[in-house]
């Protein structure tokens, strides 16, 4: 069985979904698993530039993508914004197919799933037939990820799960699995250094890094700060240059997350999916600040609401929230536990068993 898992280099967290998956599947005895970044300049220069201007429009205009990210979310303009992208992306999709010809297409982000499902809807006669399943990195439902071509979705909660049964266009397979993330995340921290903070800007370095360093020097007793600033080359060299009263010690993208947040008491970062994901398997509390307008506000208040993190949003500082924190212990840890409870450590494996099964029974 060959599997193809699509995902888009916006952010760190579609590919690291991907990889999590990938693992899982290769796990469960399947040898012929393929991640492919579908934004890539190998896959299509038009793709590349498009990424590229989306993620210009993301850093300049956030505003306008909220707007735009709201005004989507409706029914009709869902459908419009759904064609547009579909339309856009088919060309590179129908070469891609071609020379791959793959079983099953797992998606992590809605541009290569849009292509997918607009291919499936023209040739719904075609002797080339492949399950298409999309796997929703976040915490909320948003119309863009909504395609009657699509035969199964893996969604974070069980609230998305109904959301996805009564607004899809037909009623498709839906696993409430959780979000996929590497399995080396399900253990508890066991050893975390006393006022020992973890800051992080996802895989661009995005979450106004600089201002919450800033912030933090109006704490008095020293802290112990480490700062993940992906892939963000000029941050880094401004990071390196800073002087502060905390001990700061700056990395660039990384590989070892887990490490990282096993040694930190509390973990400072703009709400990605991903990285939330992982913190709450690590039992870690959050400060989450800087969302990206649309999805990343609502994956805040998703951990807020579930006790997991604090927030920005009600305009406290990042560090009175983070000084609270670390003189109310009980606090700390009723956040910790909270983490735990949501989560789902395991989402990688089950969707592997589900996609295996889901390919035999078409067979």
């Amino acid at each position: 069985m060959k599997i193809l898992i699509l995902s888009a280099s916006i952010g760190s967290g579609h590919t690291r979904a991907a990889d999590a998956i990938e693992r899982a599947l290769i796990g469960a005895g399947q040898s012929d698993v393929e991640v492919i970044d579908f934004m890539s300049r190998s896959v299509s220069t038009f793709n590349h530039l498009l990424k590229r201007l989306y993620l210009a429009i993301l850093a300049l205009v956030p505003d306008l993508y909220d707007r735009t990210y709201r005004l989507a979310g409706g029914r009709r303009m869902g459908s419009l914004t759904r064609l547009l992208w579909s339309t856009l992306m088919y060309l590179p999709f129908n070469r891609l197919l071609a020379a791959r010809a793959p079983d099953v297409i797992i998606c992590t982000h809605p541009f290569p799933e849009a292509a997918a499902a607009l291919w499936k809807f023209l040739h719904v006669k075609s002797a080339r037939r492949f399950i298409l399943a999309a796997v929703l990195t976040d915490y909320s439902l948003h119309e863009i990820w909504l395609y009657s071509a699509v035969d199964v979705y893996f969604v974070a909660t069980a609230e998305m799960a109904a959301a996805i049964e009564r607004n899809a266009p037909r009623r498709p397979t839906v696993f409430a699995t959780g979000i996929p993330i590497d399995p080396i995340f399900d253990r508890k921290r066991e050893s975390a250094a006393a006022r020992s903070i973890l800051i992080m800007g996802g895989g661009l370095g995005l979450g106004s890094i600089e201002k919450t360093l800033s912030d933090l020097e109006s704490i008095e007793e020293p802290l112990s700060i480490t700062v993940v600033a992906g892939r963000n080359e000029k941050l880094i060299d401004r990071l390196k240059a800073l002087r502060s009263r905390h001990s700061i010690e700056v990395f660039g993208y990384v590989d070892n997350v887990r490490e990282l947040m096993a040694r930190s008491t509390v973990l400072i970062t703009k709400p990605g999916a991903l990285t939330m994901t992982e913190a709450f398997a690590m039992g870690l509390p959050m400060v989450l600040h800087a969302p990206i307008p649309g999805p990343e506000a609502l994956n805040a208040k998703y951990a807020v609401d579930n006790g997991a993190a604090l927030s920005t949003a009600d305009g406290q500082s990042i560090a009175a929230i983070v000084e609270g924190l670390m003189s109310d212990r009980a606090r700390s840890e009723e956040m910790s536990a909270a983490c735990l409870r949501l989560s789902r450590a395991q989402a990688a494996a089950e969707i592997a068993d589900h996609i295996i099964q889901l390919a035999k029974e078409a067979r």
